[in-house]
């Protein structure tokens, strides 16, 4: 590559400094939550297989709220980081209350379904003996009925977070994380093993020390942002300009709904691939949850840098710099694969010792460390992907990365996982690596869309229609 090629990837200091700005606090809080969630797997491991797997099946159950609310926030934040940067600040706030509604909502209809038919999706994933199978649904049901109540401090601090981070104040929500992971941390010693005095509780203990960590993390959060409101934009007159224009209101509501749409199917079909897997055994269930938690460890690093794509380049096209914004996309882009490429070649090396910590049987071990390995070799490529996902989204192009994100599990993943987990006697190493390895599809098409620059695209503008980009036409 000349010269010339290279300055198109790798930017100045100036660039890594303004990137890592926002970056680091991200990668960070994602660092340090991960890590203490891949320590409280392990502790939660020490009490056995079936707990383990009874914890894991409840994961799914919260995995997907996790991401609901991920995707609820994610359609108004489009809008709060382009009206950031114009400085809309009537705009900024009526998306902010979009957001805080939005979330609310979906956490009383998460809590209904989970709290009526939690015990039916658990037992779709617990196959085994009767004795094996009435012992990982008493570990799940007891974890469920704790966690349940974390539901609502969750989705409020994500809330204040995400538009805290959209302000430029990356640090508060990264601070705030911190403090709930350490009181986790420190709670699950106590709980789960009853030291201390306490009783020990094991995966109810596990549960408790979440959910108050959450609502650490929700105090933080909330009384650092209305204590300063010289600095927090959304919390100085937050009703300002109520009711919401109609316009703007519709705006935000139709690229909003792609979304959580998106990630309401993603997730769901993560879900239902983890269910196809685990028609394989209980044994299976163990590994993928020895794999995942030590796979979201890794992509804690290098999908941050993807993340920022969504408030860095949003910001640039909200002030109507799209031709800066395309070069700080490509050079995001450029440096989330090679952070990829670092910590997948990390994971690798070490998916024979990770699995050994766990106080569980040979078998579990030996596909976990199998499947870390599988999952190592696709981590550049879901690093593009993820780039991709969030160069989409900056734009506003939001029923396109339905069509690209959750459309593609739904259409490909399933599919091939099914047919081969169903109708073929491959292990399941194989199975899980073909499945995976469908990611390549998902690449080409993200570099066709990059190219075609079809996501530029400029959302602010008080509160008229959004209009065509350089790239295209309105998505």
């Amino acid at each position: 590559m000349n010269a010339t090629g290279i300055h198109k990837y790798i930017g100045d200091r100036r660039f890594y400094r303004r990137a890592l700005s926002v970056a680091l606090p991200i990668m960070l809080q994602n660092v340090v939550t991960n890590f203490v969630n891949l320590l409280d797997n392990v502790m939660v491991g020490q009490t056995g297989t079936a707990s383990m797997s009874g914890v894991a099946v409840v994961g799914q159950l919260f995995f997907i709220f996790n991401l609901v609310v991920f995707g609820t926030v994610s359609g108004p934040g489009i809008f709060c980081a382009q009206f950031w940067g114009a400085r809309d600040e009537r705009s900024f706030k009526a998306a902010f209350r979009y957001k805080m509604a939005s979330c609310l909502l979906m956490c009383l209809l998460a809590m209904g379904f989970i709290g009526l038919y939690g015990r039916q999706v658990i037992g779709l994933y617990i196959t085994g003996t009767p004795e094996e199978s009435a012992l990982v649904e008493g570990y799940a049901m007891g974890y469920l009925r704790i966690m349940l109540w974390g539901l609502l401090p969750y989705a409020v601090s994500m809330v204040y977070a995400s538009t805290l981070r959209e302000e430029g104040h990356a640090t508060v929500p990264m601070v705030a994380s911190w403090s709930a992971v350490g009181t986790n941390l420190c709670l699950n010693w106590v709980l789960i093993f009853g030291h201390l005095g306490a009783p020990a509780m094991g995966v109810r203990g596990a549960a408790l020390a979440t959910v108050i960590a959450r609502f650490v993390e929700l105090s933080i959060c909330v009384v650092w942002s209305h204590r300063h409101k010289d600095e927090v934009l959304f919390t100085r007159r937050v009703m300002e300009g109520f009711p919401m224009p109609r316009r703007l209101l519709r705006e935000i509501f139709l690229r909003s709904m792609p979304l959580m749409a998106n990630e309401i199917f993603w997730c769901v079909g993560t879900a239902v691939l983890t269910q196809i897997y685990s028609t394989r055994g209980i044994a299976v269930m163990a590994a993928i949850n020895i794999a995942n938690v030590f796979f979201d460890l890794g992509t804690a690093i290098a999908f941050s840098v993807g993340s920022t794509i969504g408030i860095i380049v949003g910001q640039e096209l909200g002030a109507g710099q799209t031709e800066r914004a395309i070069d700080t996309d490509r050079k995001l882009i450029f440096l989330c694969v090679s952070i990829a490429v670092v910590i997948a070649a990390a994971m690798a090396s070490a998916s024979g010792v990770f699995p050994r910590f766990y106080n569980t049987t040979d078998q579990v071990r030996a596909v976990a460390a199998a499947l870390i390995l599988i999952n190592a070799l696709m981590l550049p490529l879901d690093g593009f992907c993820h780039s991709s996902y969030f160069t989409m989204r900056s734009g506003g192009k939001t029923m396109v990365t339905f069509l690209y994100d959750s459309c593609f599990t739904w259409a490909v993943n399933i599919p091939v996982a099914w047919l081969l987990a169903h109708r073929t006697g491959l292990g399941i190493t194989s199975v899980y690596a073909v499945s995976s390895g469908t990611v390549v599809i998902k690449c080409v098409i993200g570099a066709i869309f990059l190219h075609k620059r079809y996501w530029v695209n400029t959302l602010s503008g008080a509160e008229m229609p959004v209009k065509a980009g350089a790239g295209g036409e309105e998505g």
